[in-house]
Formats: C-alpha cells, structure tokens, sequence
C-alpha cells in the first residue's frame, strides 16, 4: 500500500469491505471499493462510506487516466476470462499514476499445491504463473512485477521456529522438484501476490 495514507486507493471486488474497513483503521483517508453484488455492497456500506456497485471493467474504462495510486484485486482474476484480464491489465495501467502498483492476490499456479486454492471454488476459471504474469505485464506497459509467496504469512504460534523449518522444507522441496524435473519453482504457496508497478 501506499506510504502516504492520503493516496487514491481502489479495491476492485471488494466483497463485504474487510480490506476497506482495515485501510480506513490504518489511517487511509481516500479509499474506494467496486463490486457488482448488491449484497456485498449493502455489506461494505456497513463498513465504509465510500463504496460503488459497478462491473469493474465498466468502473476502470470510464476513470480517469493517472487517477489512482493503487489498484487492489483479492481473489477476483481467477474469477474471470483471460479477455477480462487482458482488458483489466490494460485499463489498470491507463487509471494508475506514474508509479502506482497493481495488487493482485490468486491462485500461485507455479506451486504444485495450487489445485487445493484453483479447484475448492467451482467458479474459479484460471490461474496464472509467475512467468506469465511477468510477460502479461510487459505486454501492458508495466515497469515490473514483483511476487510474494504467502507460505510465511499463514503461520500462527511458535513462529520463531516454524518460519525456519518452513523455509528449509521449502528449500529441500526446491532442490528435490529441480533434480528431477528441472523446473525451478521459488514460490510454493497455494495463493500468491502479485505487485504490478506502472
């Protein structure tokens, strides 16, 4: 998120405002959340004021370029066509400001645990690789994309020694998949995120 609290930020479905009403407790003072369900939007109103229902590619084609510091999409790509996030890329990159990020979380399909997040929701369509997801963002103009591996995030209790163990697993994993398949997976997450910067 953006450091400077007063900056435009967007979450894209954002469902019934939990990430709204976390940035409002964080101090941001300029957020705004777009959904399409009548449901989610009375719910996010419990939440937070500033909230519209519209199809989020109807929402981003009719903004403003270089309107907005940060876009956010939890869980919402898998949900929709490659077309629809061809476009999504496309109209992303036009609204953000020099140096605003996209921020995607999905289904991580480098990781060979990813059908535990792609198929436990029968309205998943697809999910994307890091590789892909790099060359896409090319494609659309953006300066890079970084990714984080969510594998440390969900650990409770006891961290202090379970974040070790969790990395020297993962390392062991690594060293294993590449010997014998040459593939060099570095995030094993289920879910990944995905920071798109203009």
């Amino acid at each position: 998120m953006p450091k400077d609290r007063s900056q435009r930020v967007v979450e894209l479905a954002c469902g019934h405002g939990s990430l709204l009403w976390l940035l409002g407790q964080e101090g941001y003072t300029n957020i705004l959340g777009i959904d399409s369900s009548d449901e989610q939007i009375t719910a996010a109103k419990l939440v937070c004021d500033n909230v519209e229902k519209e199809d989020v590619t109807a929402w981003l084609s009719k903004s403003s370029s270089d309107s907005v510091d940060a876009i956010v999409a939890i869980d919402l790509i898998e949900h929709i066509s490659k077309d629809d996030f061809m476009e999504l890329l496309k109209e992303s990159k036009r609204v953000l400001v020099p140096g605003g990020r996209l921020i995607m979380r999905c289904p991580n399909g480098d990781s060979p645990f990813v059908g535990r997040n792609l198929f436990n929701d029968i309205t998943h369509i697809w999910c994307y690789t890091t590789n892909c997801m790099r060359t896409l963002s090319k494609m659309h103009g953006y300066s890079s994309a970084v990714f984080s591996d969510e594998c440390d995030a969900q650990l409770t209790g006891a961290r202090w020694w379970k974040i070790p163990v969790s990395k020297l697993a993962r390392g062991f994993l690594k060293s294993f998949v590449k010997t014998a398949s040459r593939e060099n997976i570095e995030f094993w997450s289920p879910g990944i995120w995905a920071f798109l910067i203009k």
